[in-house]
This record gives structure tokens, sequence and C-alpha cells, in this order.
């Protein structure tokens, strides 16, 4: 399951129509108890894809994020992105950059890929999946969300 704080929720949507029509990215920072992803803040990365399709992290802004995270005691717990124009499922390209080029070995094999669609601004829907391998659907497992 991973909840988050409607506050931070909030954030993800508007960063999400600010870039619109691009696709967004960011980092999911808390704590993972019993079984739950608990989100306590976000961190917006520059995307380098500057596409509608695709998101790449910034290595700089993720590097930057990665040390605040680190110093507010908190962990990554995921990652963000939107969809602006289609469903809340991960692409082909989404599962493909979850590894490690060409492996099998997956980057963040703990880590909930949050998924927000904006296709209807006024009603984002967002959608968590753990990534497991390279298979779709097979390997994609959907996770609960909870935003509170």
């Amino acid at each position: 399951m991973l909840q988050i704080p409607r506050e931070q929720f909030d954030q993800i949507v508007q960063h999400g129509l600010s870039g619109k029509p691009l696709e967004i990215c960011g980092l999911l920072a808390g704590k993972r108890e019993d079984g739950a992803a608990r989100v306590q803040s976000i961190y917006e990365v520059e995307s380098d894809d500057k596409s509608p399709l695709t998101y790449s992290m910034n290595a700089a802004d993720y590097m930057r994020a990665t040390k605040a995270i680190e110093n507010a005691n908190l962990e990554i717990v995921g990652i963000y992105h939107t969809h602006p124009a289609t469903e809340p499922y991960p692409s082909k390209t989404d599962v493909a950059r979850a590894h490690w080029g060409d492996t099998d070995d997956l980057l963040f094999p703990d880590y909930s890929y949050l998924i927000v669609s904006l296709r209807d601004p006024r009603n984002p829907e967002p959608r968590s999946f753990r990534i497991t391998g390279k298979q779709i659907p097979e390997d994609i497992a959907e996770e609960e969300v909870v935003v509170d």
C-alpha cells in the first residue's frame, strides 16, 4: 500500500498540470512501515526527456533530492510521474527504465511507482505499482493508493 497525504498528492497534480503536455517526475520520501509506504514529502526532479510520453530523471536534480531526503532522515519509498493524456499504467518504457540497461536487474526493487493520469485534469487518477520484472502484465503488481 502507498499512503500519501492530500497535500503531497495535490503538489504532484499541480506539478503535472504545470508541466502538461509533458510528463513530469519526482521522488516520494517517507518511511516503510508494516508493509506500507507512507509518503511524508515529495521532491520534484526535472525530466531530461521533455516528452509527453516518457521521463528520465535529471542526474543533478536526483542527487540534490536524495541528499535532502537523507538530511531529513527519510528514505526514498518511490518514484512518481504523470501520464498527461493516457491511463495510469506502466508503459513498456517505464518498465524498461526500471531496470539496469538490458539486464533483468531492477534499479529500485523496493520502490513504489506512482503514476498520476491527468487525461481529465479535474479528476486526476493515481495508481501505484511494484515492478518485479520485464513482463507486462505478469511483472506489474498494483498496490492500493490511499490519499488522505
